[in-house]
């Protein structure tokens, strides 16, 4: 699941500050409960445990409209895209691509579209058009193509790259098709860093590149809000909670095999009432 748990600052003092999750923040995955919490330091599990412990001010109400299977990718993939959006004033007239179609990227093309933007969707898999323009993408651009990024030159208001890939793009190319002054935003987390980067890839349209965590809770709250209101709801497949289920997740998710986000369910049957 999506989130940070926050314990050394009080979050009465970090709610108007927009990015209390950047703030001395424990990972609700794989990381040690502090000891003045836990003397144990119980190791956190995220999504795979039956229970977890966290501030009232990290979690959130649930509107009836959206079923729990569906949500459950909203509070990780899905504020990981919107944050970035709203913070890019994303909206009506402004022409966004997304790379990457993918359980972050689907998001990332629902949302745009639902904050009135032009979508363009950049994909590496042509077999992911349809989805694409489902979703409410305009257009859908092959990143296979000889020359792809020419006839996009100074077209986009902001780029979001969802890929986690991008040590292998010719970033030259990303770069040349935003607008002066425009941003690339990565969210996508590749392995490796990306190489040959050189301030002169800048200069053309004085653009610039970065990056960002999860967003925050009034931003949860909004995109929550926007889902129920709208009925926009992420492309999900379910499984059951269990070792053998945890294990084929992973593995399909490793071959780019889910369609286009997991959602363990069952946890009742599993670990009990």
């Amino acid at each position: 699941m999506g989130g940070k748990e926050q314990y050394s600052i009080s979050p009465l003092q970090i709610s108007g500050l927009g990015d209390e999750v950047l703030i001395q923040n424990i990972d609700t995955y794989g990381t040690p409960y502090p000891k003045d919490v836990d003397p144990d330091e119980t190791i956190s599990q995220g999504g795979y445990a039956s229970h977890i412990r966290a501030h009232e001010y990290f979690v959130f109400l649930i509107p009836d409209a959206i079923p729990s299977h569906l949500a459950a990718p909203m509070l990780c993939a899905g504020l990981t895209v919107w944050s970035p959006l709203v913070r890019a004033n994303v909206g009506p007239g402004q022409h966004i691509a997304v790379v990457g179609l993918g359980g972050l990227g689907h998001f990332a093309v629902m949302w745009a579209t639902a904050l009135g933007a032009n979508v363009t969707v950049i994909s590496h898999s042509p077999s992911k058009k349809d989805d694409a323009l489902k979703l409410g993408a305009k257009h859908f651009i092959n990143n296979g193509d000889k020359d792809w990024a020419k006839p996009l030159a100074f077209a986009f208001d902001f780029v979001l790259n969802t890929a986690d890939m991008t040590h292998t793009f010719d970033i030259s190319q990303y770069l040349s098709i935003l607008k002066v002054n425009a941003r690339f935003h990565q969210v996508g987390l590749p392995d490796q860093s990306i190489p040959n980067l050189k301030p002169q890839q800048f200069m053309a349209n004085g653009s610039s590149i970065g990056a960002s965590h999860i967003g925050n809770r009034p931003e949860c709250l909004a995109m929550l809000k926007l889902a129920a209101e709208k009925k926009l709801f992420p492309m999900v497949e379910t499984l059951p909670i269990s070792a053998e289920a945890c294990a084929e997740a992973v593995e399909r998710v490793k071959n780019n095999k889910v369609h286009y986000r997991f959602a363990l369910t069952d946890y009742n049957k599993a670990f009990g009432t």
